[in-house]
């Protein structure tokens, strides 16, 4: 097992392209020494007039909605699908453009008070109650925050990086979410998002560490840098890409829905996700391993597929929960009952990998 290990992560190793040379920017996350400041928990949603809850001051503050961004909590960014905390994130900052980078300036004290008066005494109030300070503002220093690119990006499709017992990745299709652990990636090409965050998903991820081993640049925390280094194969066969995003679209639906039965507590809901969710992996994984080993993947692996895996009509935001998880359900059944599945589906072998610590 060790050294069809080693093999294959100098097979790996010899992949050309890295995640550096498709994507636009690698970067880390937001840094604040006030985080109880920009950090609060998100009004009740079925009571518009429930204000956010302060963190650090455990009281109820009035902050105006517009300056308040979804935030992603460590390694419970998610896999596939962003999982929000429970807390949204203040940023007290202006943006202004339309392309993939927009500029954004922080508001100063005079304007903040003006045009967003609550947050304003909000910033006051945490000043007073945390420092002893009641002095006026006369900096914007006090609310800003570092880590300006996380801001750049904000709004623009992306690919959240965090890092628990191995690597996730989550896809943000609106961009909007706030993030302090992690890396984000934004992409050259748009339409690669979702075959990307299903390799940053695969196997793969369990063999990183070990890809960058002989380069001494796998450090305690996942930075860009190392992130960039992460190898990018494509497929020879634009429908093995299609199937793979087409999955990896179910991926994400399949992990959202996971979220919030376990915030439901519902775990019957939760056991038939999650092998639905599992049964849906393996195809991508099988799909991705085979890309980067060079194998050709079973051309009768690749009909019964293409016949059975499309894209939802509309997209998958304007499907009814029960009508996706029922199709989802049925394709599973034709693809177990389509002969000669099972026998392209072990002649993978995939197994093997993901056995791997």
């Amino acid at each position: 097992m060790f050294l069809k290990k080693n093999g294959l992560v100098e097979k790996i190793r010899e992949t050309p392209l890295t995640l550096g040379d498709i994507s636009e920017d690698v970067f880390g996350g937001i840094s604040t020494g006030n985080i109880f400041l920009h950090k609060v928990g998100f009004p009740g949603k079925n009571d518009p007039q429930a204000m956010f809850m302060c963190e650090g001051l455990c009281v109820a503050v009035n902050i105006e909605p517009e300056l308040v961004y979804p935030y992603v909590s460590g390694t419970l960014a998610g896999k596939f699908a962003v999982r929000s905390s429970p807390y949204g994130f203040m940023l007290p900052y202006e943006f202004s453009g339309s392309g993939v980078r927009k500029a954004c300036r922080v508001i100063p004290p005079s304007e903040l008070q003006e045009k967003y008066p609550l947050a304003y005494y909000q910033v006051m109030d945490f000043k007073k109650l945390f420092h002893h300070d009641a002095s006026p503002l006369d900096s914007a220093d006090y609310y800003s925050v570092r880590g300006r690119k996380v801001m750049e990006y904000l709004n623009t499709p992306k690919i959240i990086i965090n890092e628990g017992y191995r690597l996730q990745a989550a896809y943000d299709p609106t961009g909007n979410h706030v993030f302090r652990e992690g890396c984000g990636i934004v992409l050259k090409d748009p339409e690669k998002y979702l075959y990307v965050t299903a390799v940053l998903n695969s196997p793969l991820a369990k063999l990183f560490p070990s890809l960058c081993k002989n380069e001494m640049s796998y450090p305690v925390s996942l930075t860009p840098a190392v992130l960039k280094r992460f190898p990018i194969a494509f497929p020879k066969d634009r429908r093995v890409e299609n199937l793979v995003s087409t999955l990896s679209s179910y991926l994400i639906y399949l992990h959202g829905q996971q979220y919030a039965a376990k915030e439901a507590e519902n775990s019957g809901w939760l056991d038939e996700l999650t092998e639905l969710t599992g049964f849906y992996e393996e195809l991508a994984n099988l799909l991705v391993m085979d890309t980067y080993l060079g194998k050709d993947t079973s051309l009768r692996f690749l009909e019964i597929l293409e016949e059975n895996i499309h894209p939802f009509a509309g997209g998958m935001e304007f499907e009814n929960d029960g009508s996706l998880l029922a199709a989802m359900h049925c394709i599973k059944q034709k693809l177990l009952g389509t002969c000669d599945f099972e026998k392209c589906r072990l002649d993978v072998g995939l197994p093997d990998l993901l056995s791997f610590p």
